[in-house]
């Protein structure tokens, strides 16, 4: 709570020294920088990146930089700069200073000048690729400018693989360091172009996935051949961006996807933070200053030594940087026209720790230095990586300094202490950070130490257990068969199915939902027609099934409850379990009355309420088996929760076919029909209350407009 009240506390803050001081200092106040937790929510962050300079036509001394499109970074540390509106390359060394402005090429004694040179790719071996879009061919210069060769259009003999008509327009282009290039063209969804070292054509790589929503599927399928035809095809979205890591792993975007292709085209991408790496996450329903987050969409993604890797959003022009495993490490920037925002986001590379983002908008390269909040992140990553792990914890001890919402900060910290043996410690930080996978390993760890320390007293406690209960078995009967005759037990009696002519004790009845959920058909009419069950004990068992619904929510084992229990309301979680029952007993016995059902309102809540019982016997127990398995061992968890689940289902259904004497097909159109009468109603239900809501605004702003018109 603490936690939440802080974060809350730093937002409003935050959003009240923006306002006050929009009017003086919009032009240097940072824009706020933020991360998601595990339900999607943003948090505050410290900034991880600042703007250190800006590289345009003034600092350079050149008349002007048009919507420059990309920029590449040399290993001596040159930079490329695609100024596509000028048609030419702009050549700059490590202090951003002019080196040279390379408009064209000679080849075979012939001039060649560029036409929207529109991607950039420097090589380790110092070879500049130039993708040269409306002249539809890749250029090979040296990082001097001097003309190598060109590569024109992808050539193939085989009918099919290219489009007719193809009008080649290549955007993005990457080498590898076998000499391979990766082209990405307008028009292609088959994935990336791929030449050999030569220039060759030789095939595509890694095609984006068709994903065809669900209503798209099933107007396909129902829609006849000439509807099929008028169709738009489910085509797959291009790829927007292409980079290489160092491990000649092809990183791409697609809209807001990114994927890492191994050498054969399979994504390898590792996805195990909170969410796939997508940049701002839809889930969240608002920003921190109350603006709606939209999907983000890529435009370009640079790899990074230790695992990292950086994309850049053209819908809000943030730059989320994220770790191997995909847990997102850190957001700047944003869009606007002062100095420190982009106006349309093109493209980005990295200079050393630094950042380089073209704006094609602005006609200018913003370069992004990293804070002390981002070294510490960039420090603890690298230490862990060289296998320093007491140092790692140490830099991520000091970065939650800077920010205590930075979940990836105590994974950091558990990570490194599980590679140290400190099992209870490592467990207490993934924790904190909402590691589950991680905790289960620590705690399975932690599990398999205390157990080889208490082996001896485990087993001397099983062995006693073990004792007690032959001793049980052995002595029962005795004891049984020594009670005199004619003095049975309420068990015994009840096993014995004699007509009960006299109400039964509350006690009794609960007793009795034992037998109805072993032997349903026997037990439902008894409860009918015997009457051994109660209102009161029907509505005990309904009270238990709520209280296991409320136990269940809050105390399940971490690795198994994902829910934020900061949020659990036991009011809601209660009514959650009580309206569902009261709505199935209600539409029940509307529609049965109809269908000449048997059953009265009253047969209907008994015999739904005895019928929940297996909820109680198998999720209590599970809830505190729950706080003692691993990750791995949850199939036992899931698969108990599922049996539980369909055991109480059958015996609901097992009840009201016995009171309204329907036969099994009867009887399972009934229960349909009440499942969907109960949506029914719920949807009248929130419509009255949007009409009421509707109402009583009306009312209020009338009554507004009357008291100051009067």
């Amino acid at each position: 709570m603490f936690r939440i009240f802080t974060r809350n506390l730093v937002w409003c803050l935050l959003a009240l020294a923006l306002a006050l001081g929009a009017s003086t200092a919009a032009s240097c106040a940072p824009l706020p920088s933020y991360t998601f937790d595990f339900y999607g929510s943003p948090l505050p962050a410290a900034q991880a990146y600042t703007v250190e300079t800006v590289i345009d036509a003034f600092s350079l001394g050149i008349g002007s930089l048009r919507e420059p499109r990309d920029l590449a970074v040399s290993k001596s540390g040159e930079i490329f700069v695609a100024d596509t509106g000028n048609n030419r390359i702009l050549r700059l060394d490590s202090s951003f200073k002019l080196i040279q402005v390379i408009d064209g090429f000679t080849a075979e004694g012939v001039w060649h000048s560029f036409s929207s040179p529109v991607s950039l790719y420097v090589t380790e071996r110092d070879r500049l690729y130039i993708a040269d879009r409306d002249n539809a061919r890749l250029v090979e210069l040296t990082t001097a400018g001097n003309f190598v060769r060109i590569i024109g259009p992808p050539q193939t003999d085989l009918k099919g693989v290219l489009p007719e008509d193809f009008n080649y327009r290549p955007f993005k282009v990457a080498v590898d360091q076998g000499g391979r290039i990766y082209v990405l063209a307008d028009g292609i969804y088959e994935g990336l172009i791929e030449f050999d070292v030569d220039g060759n054509f030789r095939g595509y790589l890694g095609a984006p996935l068709v994903r065809p929503t669900i209503l798209e599927r099933f107007w396909a399928q129902i829609a006849t051949r000439e509807q099929r035809s008028r169709m738009a095809l489910f085509l797959p979205t291009e790829y927007s961006a292409v980079d290489l890591d160092e491990r000649g792993f092809l990183y791409v975007t697609e809209h807001n996807q990114i994927r890492r292709l191994n050498p054969s085209g399979t994504d390898v991408l590792r996805r195990n933070g909170f969410f796939e790496p997508i940049g701002d996450v839809p889930a969240a329903e608002e920003y921190t200053l109350s603006e709606t987050i939209r999907a983000s969409s890529f435009v370009d993604i640079v790899a990074r030594e230790n695992g990292l890797y950086s994309v850049l959003d053209r819908q809000r022009g943030r730059v989320f940087t994220y770790e191997s495993e995909g847990h997102l490490l850190y957001v700047f920037g944003g869009l606007g026209t002062t100095r420190d925002t982009l106006r349309v986001p093109a493209a980005l590379d990295v200079l050393g720790d630094k950042i380089l983002v073209a704006d094609r908008g602005g006609g200018r390269i913003l370069v992004f230095g990293p804070t002390l909040y981002g070294q510490l992140i960039h420090a603890a990553i690298d230490h862990y990586q060289k296998g320093d792990y007491d140092r790692s914890a140490e830099l991520w001890a000091e970065v939650l300094e800077h920010n205590f919402n930075l979940d990836m900060a105590y994974t950091g910290i558990g990570t490194a202490l599980l590679r140290q043996d400190r099992f209870g410690e490592a467990m207490s930080n993934f924790r904190l950070g909402n590691n589950r996978p991680q905790y289960s390993t620590a705690f399975g760890l932690y599990r398999r130490e205390v157990m080889a320390q208490s082996f001896g007293k485990v087993m001397a406690g099983l062995f006693a257990l073990a004792l007690a209960i032959v001793v049980w078995v052995r002595l029962r009967p005795r004891l049984q068969s020594a009670q005199p005759l004619g003095e049975e037990t309420g068990e015994v009696a009840a096993a014995r199915f004699v007509p009960v002519r006299r109400p039964q004790s509350f006690w009794t009845s609960l007793a009795y939902a034992k037998h109805v959920i072993f032997h349903p058909f026997d037990g439902f009419w008894d409860l009918k027609h015997e009457k051994r069950g109660t209102m009161g004990a029907a509505l005990a068992i309904l009270g238990m099934v709520a209280l296991t619904y409320v136990v269940m929510r809050q105390y399940t084992g971490f690795i198994f409850n994902p829910r934020d229990l900061s949020q659990l309301n036991v009011v809601v979680e209660v009514i959650s379990v009580l309206v569902p029952f009261f709505l199935w007993a209600v539409v029940n016995w509307a529609l049965t009355t109809l269908m000449d059902g048997k059953g009265t309102l009253k047969d209907i809540i008994i015999a739904t309420g005895y019928a929940l019982a297996p909820f109680v016997l198998v999720n209590l127990p599970l809830t505190v088996i729950s706080n003692y398995l691993t990750l791995q061992e949850g199939t036992f968890y899931y698969f108990t929760g599922i049996i539980g689940a369909l055991w109480t289902a059958g015996l609901v259904f097992i009840g009201t076919m016995t009171i309204h004497d329907y036969d099994t097909g009867k009887n399972f159109w009934t229960c349909l029909l009440t499942i969907v009468g109960i949506g029914i109603v719920l949807f009248l239900g929130l419509l009255f209350v949007n009409v009421l809501n509707v109402v009583a605004g009306f009312v209020s702003s009338l009554y507004a407009e009357l008291v100051l018109r009067l």
